[in-house]
């Protein structure tokens, strides 16, 4: 054989064992391809029938709730619902989740550490209701379908949605929570009917005639209108972070705190503050006013504001340098109410405070200023003692005239720092404002001017008050805050709890 032929021959058989090892290749391919279309495919397949499920889920969740309310909060005792074929778990957890209902400085007062700001436990604070909420739970694999506190919740990992709202009902400056509890501690697969039976008697928690705060008889009762301090409702929950999402965007409180920790959220309901008479605010205990609505239509926003002030000595008949003020202030918003201009000060002997009102709202580089001379007379009691009666906002508000500020006020001094007067400011920022335009020589009512300068600073600020004589000319603990009155803006006048208990079984 010459050597061309055996490359020949062995070329030729090359040939064919390369057709034979091809087909085998292609086979391989083929088999390695529709194993891997069906293993995709099946894994496909159970993910969405799994997503099927979980909708399932979600719907048949959707119309329990539908149905428990109808136990819970209806006239109905009980009820049935089929939940149809799935592959997850039901389950009842009677001791899933908690809720709390805190009326925090409930006096409105000098709460237990001697001020009236909301500062932790020192504070009047007051559980008006706590309960466990129970929930009704769909699980299947790492998700979670559950009923809870009248709402649908859907969570998985560390994120929880909600379906459905929970049982928080606002109309108007009325909250209506009635708090459904679930009880029961069944669980079931397949297609169980779930069984809603009402437990108890619906119960009402607040208001209530026959619980005090403190359980103090000589303490108010738990009633409405729901003033000082605020509401703060407190949930613990697996579902938290659905809850906080609730509270944050279809409520009118506002999430103050989100504890992972502890899987709770925190949210504060603001309530109106005080009305009627108050104490006359200090630098250490100032006054809060809590959900102004600022307006100056008729009825609406700061209808009263009074009070009366007495010298350092209040058992004398004058006054000595008066130079005292209310004052408010919120970033580069400030305003100062300033009663000074006094000789002697003596009371009887028709001598008249002056009023200066003072406005920035850029840190004092610029101001609005007015001043009503001769404002409040400086009367005697019946004791002979001095005393000055001021009416900011009413019937016995002064006039006061568009104009610079000489000297130096109580808590500011517009005369240093560059401050000047505004050439003119127009008064159209709120429902109400009259559109006018004020410049030097131009009047207007005090009223006026206090109720539209502190609805800059609405709905909530702190009142304090500062003495231009070394803290000499007043005496702020024998004064008194005769009449504050307002209405409220996004606030909760009227509280309304209720306890409704459900247990739930399956067949």
């Amino acid at each position: 054989m010459s050597i061309r032929y055996a490359s020949s021959f062995w070329t030729g058989r090359g040939r064919g064992v390369s057709s034979t090892v091809g087909v085998v290749l292609i086979l391989g391919i083929v088999v390695i391809g529709t194993t891997s279309v069906v293993a995709l495919g099946s894994v496909a397949l159970d993910g969405t029938e799994r997503q099927s499920t979980l909708d399932r889920a979600e719907q048949s969740m959707a119309q329990f709730d539908s149905r428990a309310a109808q136990v819970a909060l209806g006239e109905e005792r009980s009820t049935r619902l089929s939940f149809g074929h799935s592959s997850g778990t039901y389950r009842v957890v009677d001791d899933a989740g908690t809720i709390t209902i805190t009326h925090v400085n409930h006096d409105g007062g000098s709460d237990a550490d001697g001020n009236s700001v909301d500062d932790g436990p020192g504070d009047d604070d007051e559980d008006v209701y706590s309960g466990t909420l129970g929930a009704v739970v769909y699980e299947n694999g790492d998700t979670e379908i559950a009923y809870q506190g009248g709402g649908v919740w859907r969570h998985r990992g560390d994120s929880t949605r909600m379906l459905s709202p929970p049982e928080f009902h606002y109309e108007g400056s009325t909250l209506t929570l009635p708090v459904v509890q679930v009880s029961g501690d069944e669980s079931a697969s397949g297609a169980p009917t779930a069984v809603v039976s009402k437990s108890g008697q619906t119960k009402g928690m607040y208001p209530n005639a026959s619980t005090h705060y403190e359980d103090d008889s000589s303490k108010p009762t738990y009633s409405n209108p729901a003033s000082d301090g605020q509401m703060i409702v407190t949930v613990e929950s697996e579902y938290y972070r659905g809850w906080a999402e609730y509270f944050d965007s279809r409520t009118e409180g506002s999430v103050v705190d989100v504890d992972h920790a502890n899987r709770t959220v925190t949210a504060e309901l603001i309530t109106l503050g005080k009305q009627g008479g108050f104490e006359i605010p200090t630098d250490n205990n100032p006054f809060e006013v809590r959900g102004l609505e600022p307006s100056m239509q008729s009825g609406e926003g700061l209808e009263r504001l009074s009070f009366t002030v007495r010298p350092k000595d209040d058992h004398t008949n004058k006054f000595a340098s008066l130079d005292w003020s209310l004052t408010a202030q919120n970033g580069d918003r400030r305003i100062e109410m300033n009663l000074g201009g006094l000789g002697n000060g003596k009371c009887g002997t028709g001598e008249h405070a002056d009023l200066t009102v003072y406005y920035s709202d850029d840190g004092g580089a610029t101001y609005q200023g007015w001043v009503a001379e001769n404002a409040y007379e400086v009367t005697c009691d019946a004791n002979g003692y001095a005393k000055i009666e001021v009416d900011l906002v009413g019937t016995g508000a002064p006039t006061a005239e568009y104009q610079s500020i000489s000297g130096k006020l109580a808590a500011y001094n517009p005369g240093q720092g560059g401050g000047s007067l505004a050439g003119s400011t127009t008064f159209d920022h709120f429902d109400g404002d009259t559109g006018t335009t004020y410049s030097t020589g131009s009047t207007e009512s005090v009223d006026v001017l206090v109720r539209h300068y502190l609805n800059h600073f609405a709905p909530t600020f702190h009142l304090e008050s500062a003495d231009g004589n070394n803290g000499n000319s007043v005496n702020e603990g024998e004064s008194s805050g005769d009449d504050i009155q307002y209405t409220g803006d996004d606030v909760i006048t009227y509280l309304h709890v209720s306890e409704n208990g459900i247990e739930v079984r399956f067949e």
